[in-house]
């Protein structure tokens, strides 16, 4: 079950109108990888298969609308930084049995404009060295910036430092002729503003080599994360009434089933308000248990038993069931991905 409390107090606070009050509660839901091409690749070796860029590339320089030209930059460390970084993110997400680097660059090309992917049998090779079930490969990384600076109505110097990164990846699975590409690209920017000195307004601003390794690195991070499936936190509620609190109380110490049994006594009460909100309840506990399809049933009740309570309020949680409900659908649709 892909599922886990972020909080196991149940923290009580006042939400609604006629002094309602509800419990909540922070649960983690696991959402598939943004990249699904290694998924089932338990050993990856991650190739360098780009060159360094040329130190006068990339780095222009703006000072009041007028374009000053390059400047020179050393970035013969970025494309390491990028994948060390890339290496260290998968290995982080216990994802994979294996992630090594190969750091040494596989590309003896002269002309850093061009990409020169691996070919099948330097691949296959790769794969064979170092028993690997795929290559994850940078084939190029492009970083350039801009510093701008100009003055501003209030007679101050405004500067900013917008760095850019764009990378090329090849994925070659051992022992297939397919493979796959992606590109990533991604930009940071720095901002100083409200000296009256133009020098002290860029000095605020990091060098420009420390923003784009920087960028570099955060860039292989991204991409090393995204073949993972990734946890995002959200908040669940629970309806708290004089009658629901044995149900509450078991909820509480996470005993699923027995709110649940709790509860189910209170949903075809007469009582419109308690067994709408018991019938609620029922469904967040059933999410709790894993069982998607009676939490959406449950849900779906507790929406109509609401919509049943002709106030103000009622329908204010109908709407706030139904969102609910799409939340559960949603999910259910994930874990069949997973």
């Amino acid at each position: 079950m892909n599922i886990r409390l972020c909080s196991l107090l149940l923290v009580l606070c006042s939400l609604y109108v006629n002094a309602q009050q509800q419990w909540y509660f922070s649960v983690d839901e696991r959402y598939p990888a943004e990249r699904q091409q290694l998924q089932g690749k338990q050993r990856i070796l991650v190739v360098n298969n780009a060159l360094t860029q040329p130190q006068d590339f990339g780095h222009s320089t703006i000072l009041d609308g007028e374009n000053k030209g390059n400047v020179e930059i050393d970035l013969s460390r970025s494309v390491l930084y990028c994948l060390f970084a890339t290496t260290q993110s998968m290995e982080s997400t216990g994802e994979f049995d294996a992630v090594e680097l190969m750091d040494i660059s596989q590309n003896h090309s002269t002309n850093y404009y061009t990409r020169t992917p691996l070919t099948f049998s330097q691949a296959e090779r790769l794969c064979t060295d170092y028993q690997a079930d795929a290559l994850l490969t940078l084939n190029q990384l492009v970083l350039y910036d801009i510093v701008e600076s100009f003055p501003t109505d209030e007679s101050a110097y405004y500067a900013y430092l917008q760095a850019y990164a764009q990378s090329h990846w090849t994925i070659h699975y051992a022992g297939q002729t397919r493979e796959a590409t992606f590109t990533q690209a991604d930009t940071l920017l720095w901002e100083s503003q409200l000296h009256y000195n133009r020098t002290q307004s860029l000095s605020d601003l990091p060098s420009r080599q420390e923003a784009l390794l920087y960028l570099a690195r955060e860039l292989g991070n991204r991409i090393g994360s995204s073949f993972a499936p990734s946890w995002q936190t959200t908040r669940r509620y629970i309806y708290e009434l004089p009658d629901l609190q044995a149900g509450l109380d078991a909820f509480r110490l996470q005993r699923w089933n027995s709110a649940i049994n709790q509860w189910l006594t209170i949903v075809d009460s007469k009582d419109k308000k308690a067994a709408a909100c018991a019938a609620a309840n029922i469904a967040i506990a059933y999410e709790m248990l894993g069982d998607y399809a009676s939490a959406c049933d449950y849900a779906q009740r507790a929406s109509r038993l609401f919509g049943a309570w002709k106030t103000a309020y009622g329908r204010q949680q109908q709407v706030n069931i139904r969102y609910y409900l799409a939340q559960l659908q949603a999910r259910q649709a994930r874990e069949r991905d997973l």
